[in-house]
């Protein structure tokens, strides 16, 4: 699920928008390339600014939601486009156009405030109609565009499209379809859709498409805030920003993100985990409902080490836990995301132990907060009783199909033998 407080036409985002393309081969100096300059004794650029990439992935279900998000963007806070002191705000999206009918592009622009107040859209590069963001080379290409044009001390990632965290791509949506063999991908990180046809990335692809060291990645997307996830991400980001259940087309809030992100000389994701968790504790019903972490993976070597010793101690209860005991964070009987440290809690891990686990979690885990319960009284809400800002696969509640996938794919299993 996923809902935006404001849905607008589709171009209406771009309408709003003063729009100059540029020649994509033009030179260093002006685009911020690959040089330098300091006038006036000036730090280069390199050792001051900083560059968030906004990843829109919205030509499918979300398409009118991520609009928004765009158009909220445009309204709120935005960088200037001034080369020698100016953050960077790239956006890399494909969206569809009129209405589906025609088909679109994956494009790379930057986004910034005009000296007579208005957004500017500078547009960088245009893919085919035959390339899909989520596919091939589209999203290491346009990073790696974004660092030899703009040198930058910092850069991060926004991530907003469908998602199904660990999962292989498909299989929340239609679990039969492999469980009997077969395998049809609809969606895991990341969704482009085209009629029927769906092209999308697993956590391994997602992983390794980003090629150089990310300061923060936020994950607007659902499901994303597994334990499997952040471990998979380990040398590749700082921090990242995820949640455990699905999350509110809301999303995280647009207008205040940038500001956070680019208005300051440092990079501020825990302010951005704040916000998206005082909006929707504010909120009443079926809009109170959220659970969001911030968490370093490359500090999550002890939580390994902790976790495979106790995986191997209580393998036995963990292979026999019934989920209706454990914390999930799903809904509709899609029963692949529990509560990490409610799983050991449950499989009747001694308090010694359980010492020892919640001081590796506060190595790794920076921020955490839920609300008390998650859709509460909508579809299937539950409450929220516990959370340790890790969501994992609990074997006693999956399949052989699943099982496989997961020694097999899985770098977290690889680690800590969950899944034997």
């Amino acid at each position: 699920m996923k809902a935006k407080r404001f849905i607008w036409p589709l171009m209406a985002a771009f309408m709003a928008l003063t729009v100059s393309c540029r020649d994509p081969h033009f030179s260093a100096d002006e685009t911020g390339g690959t040089g330098s300059r300091t006038p006036g004794g000036r730090q280069p650029v390199e050792q001051t600014r900083n560059v968030m990439i906004m990843v829109s992935g919205g030509h499918n279900s979300l398409s009118s939601y991520l609009t928004a998000d765009l158009k909220e963007m445009a309204e709120g806070f935005l960088p200037t486009g001034d080369y020698q002191t100016a953050n960077v705000l790239m956006i890399l999206s494909r969206l569809p156009q009129n209405g589906f009918s025609t088909t679109s592009v994956p494009v790379l622009y930057r986004l910034y405030r005009g000296a007579d107040g208005e957004p500017v859209r500078d547009t960088i590069r245009v893919w085919g109609t035959e390339d899909r963001l989520f596919g091939g080379a589209v999203l290491s290409d346009a990073l790696n565009m974004v660092r030899d044009r703009y040198p930058a001390k910092s850069y991060g990632v926004v991530l907003s499209s469908h998602a199904s965290g660990w999962l292989p791509p498909g299989y929340y949506e239609k679990p039969s379809q492999f469980e009997n063999g077969n395998t049809l991908s609809l969606r895991s990180i990341g969704q482009d859709k085209d009629g029927g046809v769906s092209v999308e990335m697993d956590l391994v692809d997602f992983a390794g498409a980003i090629p150089y060291k990310l300061d923060y990645l936020v994950l607007d997307c659902c499901l994303s805030g597994g334990v499997e996830v952040a471990w998979a991400l380990r040398g590749k980001v700082d921090r990242v920003a995820f949640t455990q259940t699905e999350t509110m087309a809301e999303g995280f809030d647009y207008s205040a993100i940038v500001r956070r992100l680019l208005g300051d000389y440092t990079p501020d994701p825990l302010g951005v985990c704040q916000d998206f968790y005082n909006y929707y504790i504010a909120q009443s019903g079926v809009m109170q409902s959220a659970t969001i972490s911030l968490v370093d993976p490359n500090k999550m070597d002890a939580l390994a080490s902790v976790s495979a010793a106790l995986f191997e101690k209580y393998r036995t209860p963990i292979s026999q836990l019934k989920g209706s005991l454990v914390q999930g964070y799903f809904r509709y009987s899609r029963h692949f995301f529990y509560d990490f440290r409610d799983i050991l809690v449950k499989a009747g891990a001694s308090e010694d132990d359980l010492a020892r686990l919640d001081a590796a979690l506060e190595d790794c885990v920076l921020y955490k907060a839920a609300t008390p319960w998650f859709m509460k009284g909508g579809e299937d809400g539950f409450a929220i009783n516990t959370h340790c800002g890790l969501s994992m696969y609990l074997p006693s509640m999956g399949t052989k199909f699943l099982d496989n996938y997961y020694k097999a794919n899985i770098a977290w299993n690889q680690a800590t033998q969950l899944v034997l």
